[in-house]
């Protein structure tokens, strides 16, 4: 008898991946985490505008390969809920970014660096697009948030990232994503 991975493990191994496919631009890692079909994935990304599909996606990404070069994220989980078929996943992190080229694919004549803040959260249903009881991505929204120090309005410093450690809340502790590069810490 093999050990299946539990409900949870499989979303955290799909948030992983889709964090990771975004590492160095990784187009066929990301069409894994995402289902089939133009109509099934719907996406707010951090560029403030919407994806519908995972083709729609794959092109905006094919675009940015040509001008940008991504690191990878440091991603703190919030929170993970799975209630039958389906899923969500919250988390918050830094992703570094730089563009390298212009529209045209001309290098610039050194690297503009963008690192982002971000929060997001991913929708997971138990169909792979096709009607497979395989989990996948379903929505994605993500949004920038504010820098680490900056305290919300009508709180004090001590609810700031820094001071409450990104990926935690009040009434829980984040787990760090961890990816497998052996880089990250």
């Amino acid at each position: 008898m093999t050990d299946q991975p539990t409900d949870e493990e499989q979303i955290l191994r799909l948030h992983r991946d889709w964090y990771y496919a975004n590492y160095n631009i990784n187009i066929p890692l990301m069409r894994t985490v995402f289902p089939t079909g133009d109509e099934n994935f719907l996406m707010f990304n951090l560029n403030d505008h919407p994806y519908f599909g995972v083709d729609d996606l794959a092109k905006l990404w094919t675009f940015y390969a040509r001008t940008d070069r991504w690191g990878l994220c440091e991603d703190h989980v919030i929170r993970v809920d799975v209630c039958g078929d389906m899923a969500y996943v919250v988390s918050e992190g830094i992703y570094p970014s730089w563009v390298i080229k212009d529209d045209e694919g001309n290098p610039l004549p050194e690297e503009i660096p963008v690192v982002m803040n971000y929060r997001s959260t991913e929708i997971y249903r138990r169909d792979d697009g096709e009607g497979r009881p395989e989990w996948r991505m379903w929505h994605f929204h993500c949004s920038t948030r504010p820098d680490d120090d900056e305290a919300p309005p009508a709180k004090t410093d001590k609810d700031s990232a820094t001071a409450r450690g990104l990926g935690n809340t009040p009434y829980s502790t984040g787990k760090r994503t961890v990816f497998a590069t052996g880089t990250e810490g």
